[in-house]
């Protein structure tokens, strides 16, 4: 069984779905989590990609985790490549799953940062979980 799940989340509708599953499976599991959240390297665009309240999307993962008693730690990384990032945080961490939404936001955020999931999947040796809406 996994012992480290990493939990990319953008903070959409659908990472959410994701971040409540892989909680769940944490806690059943008895591994503990890292939450992470990609912003780009460029503080101009980090600024357009934010949404409203970018810390918000951490805490209330680790709330989340908390009322759910799993290990949390949470981490906000920088880079222009969201899935290397994530790949990357994956490795430093010792993750043995990455587990994520299949797509996440919309509009502008979703045109600069393409299919990160995808991407993720075509590129990690670590195995990852892909959660979909519905």
């Amino acid at each position: 069984m996994f012992r480290h799940i990493l939990i990319p989340s953008d903070g959409s509708a659908a990472s959410q779905l994701a971040v409540n599953a892989a909680l769940r499976m944490a806690r059943e599991s008895g591994a503990r989590v890292t939450a992470v959240h990609v912003l780009p390297e460029e503080p101009a665009l980090a600024s357009l990609a934010a949404a409203p309240d970018e810390n918000s999307i951490l805490a209330d993962i680790a709330r989340q985790a908390n009322t759910l008693h799993v290990d949390c730690t949470t981490l906000e990384v920088h880079g222009d490549q969201p899935h290397a990032a994530i790949i990357s945080t994956a490795l430093q961490r010792n993750c043995d799953l990455i587990a994520m939404a299949s797509r996440g936001r919309s509009g502008l955020a979703s045109l600069m940062l393409g299919s990160q999931t995808q991407k993720v999947l075509t590129h990690s040796k670590i195995p990852v979980l892909v959660f979909r809406e519905g």
